[in-house]
């Protein structure tokens, strides 16, 4: 199966260029997926400590057409790289938290290292998406102080800036690698810009809305918008992410637009705290409509959100309700001349 995806990642056109007539289009990635069969132990992201996975069952609304599957599996991540060069996205954002720390740290970077070297055999594109809210674990663990947990922050992102901005397939906007921060909601106003500083290959730094006008910040990346455990319509999903676009471009600072397919988490039902809210899928047209606005927003990215968050029911990759009905609205976009029958080619390889 392996040697037959390669051959076909192989023989594929690499995507059409972004241009002033199109924006890079990158899948957002949680690359923290673990079952028994291949780790040896089920995953908190298949469980939330909740479920019964042995018996089948997951933390979450959605079931991958895969099936529950290992982020390390050699045959997992090349089947996900095949669907997404398929689909004629540029690349992917991958969900990082530093080289090492709590619980699973270790494990998501061992997995963003496969996957960043499967991307690059694709002649696919990859950048990251620190997460700084680890600094808050290691203090609540009594393991650092203040002081000790801003330092180890600041080495995850000393690593990135040394191991990966200056990668040729990272990706870059205005001849800058573009940095991700899923914040900062660690870092306070005056840490970030210190560690900013010290960064060598001068990203482009992108961050939550919210938090994006801060020094050292230089645009913001737009994200499912959910919030109190409300349900969002369509008229007033559309108005939010319109008026950011809107307000970030007369500010003429960098954004990256986004497309979702809905929302609908599984927080609740584990236990593990309250539902951010939810967004109706509407049958697709909630991914279509989102994709088709960040596509025509002017934003030099547009991020998809996500590929596989089971946890949070953002998910686009194949899944046993859905199929392939989300890649295939990328297809159509993307590469209008492409067979939707490649994507389930693709499934059926790993099946084999």
């Amino acid at each position: 199966m392996l040697l037959m995806l390669s051959a076909w990642l192989t023989g594929l056109a690499a995507p059409e260029p972004a241009s002033a007539a199109r924006p890079l289009v990158l899948v957002h990635v949680m690359p923290w997926f673990e079952t028994k069969a291949v780790s040896g132990h089920w995953g908190w992201h298949w469980t939330m400590g909740k479920t019964e996975s042995d018996q089948g069952a997951l933390a979450s609304h959605d079931r991958p057409a895969l099936g529950p599957y290992d982020s390390s599996d050699p045959a997992v991540i090349a089947t996900q790289v095949a669907l997404m060069k398929a689909s004629g996205v540029d690349g992917a954002i991958i969900d990082w938290n530093g080289p090492d720390g709590f619980d699973d740290y270790e494990m998501i970077h061992r997995n963003t290292g496969l996957l960043i070297a499967q991307l690059r055999k694709a002649g696919l594109k990859f950048a990251v998406c620190v997460e700084d809210n680890p600094g808050h674990r290691y203090m609540q663990a009594n393991q650092l102080t203040r002081e000790q947990a801003v330092a180890k922050v600041a080495a995850a992102f000393a690593w990135v800036d040394q191991h990966w901005l200056n990668d040729p397939a990272y990706v870059r906007v205005s001849g800058r690698p573009v940095l991700f921060i899923f914040g900062p909601q660690f870092l306070s106003e005056s840490e970030w810009p210190a560690i900013r500083s010290t960064l060598k290959n001068d990203p482009l730094t992108f961050a939550l809305p919210h938090l994006s006008h801060r020094a050292g910040i230089d645009g913001a990346f737009a994200w499912v918008p959910v919030s109190d455990g409300k349900k969002v319509d369509a008229p007033t999903r559309s108005a939010e992410l319109a008026s950011l676009y809107a307000r970030e471009a007369k500010s003429r600072r960098p954004t990256a637009a986004v497309a979702f397919p809905g929302y609908r988490d599984f927080y609740a039902q584990a236990g593990v705290g309250k539902s951010y809210g939810s967004i109706e899928y509407l049958d697709g047209k909630t991914f279509a409509d989102t994709f088709d606005q960040a596509m025509n927003s002017g934003a030099p990215i547009v991020q998809i959100a996500t590929w596989n968050d089971y946890g949070e029911g953002t998910v686009i990759e194949p899944t046993v309700n859905r199929g392939t009905r989300d890649l295939e609205v990328v297809m159509r976009r993307l590469r209008p001349d492409a067979d939707p029958a490649e994507l389930k080619n693709i499934l059926e390889s790993f099946k084999r």
